[in-house]
């Protein structure tokens, strides 16, 4: 059950807390006092968009805080969730969510106080609260939702999650045949490309390093007479002259060797002058080397040019560095293989796909025939809700129907369409175009009602579902309401104090003024406010002694009502074969 529920900043609820009871909880009050906007509330945790204007003015955003207090059987639906999105799982009695909408930038949103997006709080949120409202009529004209009751009804959430993997293994299947055939189609040009670029790179051949060197190379190339002059020069200065500087040197050595042996800057010299002359010859050698490696053969420079040419052509065309070819190579080499595969893995997928739809239709085609099997069950359960709503003559039947019994979607091969008619002896026709407003919120509340039976939520909140009914009819509704309750805990928002009347816990709600702002206070009411507010909505604002007793009346009928939660005849429930 929802047992705190805190809103701050929201509109006129500037800072409201409300702790629920067990049972059927009733919110009245005043058109405009700010009822609604506590529904709103709960579809925030639900992952409704949170709409900046909803922000109060003054606040920078609005925030909800709910404490829920699951039942043991929900426990493993929410663990399931917290584990898939990552939220803690620790052994804990209560589920906790916020959601925080800021005037503007992102809205944040947290479930046991760990934060997470919206779409998670959504999925937890929906497994804590369902909400019904007279805005939710327009749900009634989906099929879509159509098909999402009856699959709550015959509890086929796992044959769902079941079909879901499989369809999405079958669409990924599909998907990369999809792909690879395209592959297979752009493979014949693709092939020749990477044929001519391989042959190409394998008859130049590039070499590691050789890039760098052929460039120095060529540097000497380009201007070997002036540097084969400069090496003969200086092997001639440095070795060969009959000045030459290493002679010179040789005969400054002999002389210093010829000096005292006392004089250690003598000693020093000698050093020197010996290592001069060693150095000169090497420079000489280095000289006449170089020389030698300028011999150039006739037609050096333009081989040589013309290798740089490929190499530099080979380097712009693959966009790499030419250091970098080969591993480009054996990229291509690689590519060309598995292009020549193609048609075996193709083979290959075909298989694959034809096993995913295989699985796919067989998954299908159970959902189907548990749906077919539900079907019957869920139209005599609205229907028996009905004739207790005051509707004896009224008709629903769910159909059920497989368009392209070959092509399964997301959710089966089926198409849920809800037939209606509200008159003995009227044609089903689809819900949507035939039922009025008031019928529409009493056939919302009996789909609603026989869905309660299952253990799919916490807490159920009916937002002025009563619309456009009175009398007779709104005792019923309020009964229906409090058998409701007796398995799950109910928020009900209502005008009428036929429904009121039968609350566990009933709240008042009002608007007034303070310092100049208008503002929302929620209160639980007393047994003698009970009466003043249920003689209120009996007689406007001028409360009479007739009114009171009115209101006494009301609270008395309810409180003799003997209220059982109704249960399914089990010869109607035929999903257990199904399943």
């Amino acid at each position: 059950m929802l047992g705190y529920l805190r809103i701050r900043g929201l509109a006129l609820l500037d800072d409201v807390t409300l702790e629920l009871s067990p049972g059927m909880n009733v919110l009245t009050g005043e058109t405009g006092a700010g009822k609604s906007i506590i529904v709103e509330a709960l579809s925030l945790l639900r992952g409704a968009r949170g709409r900046p204007e909803l922000v109060r003015q003054g606040e920078e955003a609005a925030t909800v805080d709910a404490c829920f207090e699951p039942g043991a059987s929900m426990w493993p639906r929410l663990r399931a969730a917290f584990e898939e999105h990552g939220v803690p799982a620790d052994e804990e009695e209560q589920v906790v969510l916020r959601r925080v909408v800021p005037r503007s930038g992102r809205g944040r949103s947290f479930v046991q106080a760990t934060p997470t997006t919206q779409a998670v709080l959504s999925r937890v949120g929906e497994l804590l609260v369902d909400i019904c409202s007279q805005h939710e009529h327009h749900f009634l004209t989906h099929p879509a939702r159509h098909l999402e009751v009856l699959d709550a009804w015959a509890k086929l959430e796992g044959a769902r999650t079941e079909h879901g993997r499989a369809h999405r293994a079958l669409r990924d299947a599909q998907d990369r045949r999809q792909a690879l055939q395209e592959r297979a189609r752009q493979a014949g040009s693709r092939s020749d490309y990477l044929r001519f670029q391989i042959d190409e790179l394998e008859a130049i051949s590039p070499q590691p390093g050789e890039h760098e060197a052929l460039r120095r190379r060529l540097g000497l190339l380009r201007d070997a007479q002036r540097w084969a002059e400069f090496a003969r020069d200086a092997h001639v200065s440095l070795y060969e002259a009959d000045d030459a500087i290493a002679s010179r040197l040789g005969s400054l050595l002999d002389r210093a060797r010829r000096g005292g042996e006392g004089s250690e800057l003598l000693a020093q010299m000698q050093e020197q002058l010996a290592a001069a002359q060693v150095a000169c010859e090497e420079a000489a050698q280095a000289a006449a080397r170089f020389a030698e490696e300028l011999e150039i053969e006739p037609g050096e420079l333009e081989l040589a040019e013309e290798r740089m040419h490929e190499l530099e052509g080979l380097r712009r065309k693959h966009g790499v560095e030419v250091d970098a070819l080969a591993d480009e190579l054996e990229r291509m080499r690689e590519e060309l293989a598995s292009l020549e595969r193609v048609e075996d893995d193709l083979a290959g997928l075909d298989d694959e796909v034809g096993r995913a739809r295989d699985a796919c239709m067989g998954s299908a085609k159970r959902l189907h025939d548990a749906r077919v099997a539900a079907a019957e069950g869920l139209a005599h359960a609205v229907q028996a809700e009905l004739r207790i709503l005051h509707m004896p003559g009224a008709r629903l039947a769910v159909q059920v129907q497989a368009p392209d019994p070959t092509e399964p979607g997301p959710t089966g091969i089926d198409h849920v369409q809800f037939l209606f008619t509200a008159n003995p002896g009227e044609p089903l026709a689809p819900l949507s175009r035939v039922a009025s407003g008031g019928e529409l919120s009493r056939v919302l509340l009996a789909i609603k009602n026989a869905l309660t039976h299952e253990d799919r939520v916490a807490t159920y909140v009916f937002d002025e579902v009563d619309a456009g009914v009175g009398g007779a009819v709104a005792v019923a509704i309020g009964r229906r309401l409090k058998a409701a309750a007796a398995g799950h805990q109910v928020l009900c928002v209502t005008h009428l104090p036929q429904i009121a009347a039968f609350a566990d816990a009933h709240y008042r709600v009002d608007k007034r003024t303070h310092k100049g702002r208008t503002i929302t206070r929620v209160a639980r009411l007393t047994d003698d406010e009970r009466v003043e507010e249920l003689a209120r909505m009996l007689g406007g604002e001028a409360v009479g002694p007739s009114a009171r007793e009115h209101a006494r009346q009301l609270l008395a009928d309810a409180a003799g009502t003997r209220i059982k939660a109704s249960k399914r005849p089990a010869a109607r429930r035929k999903t257990a074969a199904a399943r």
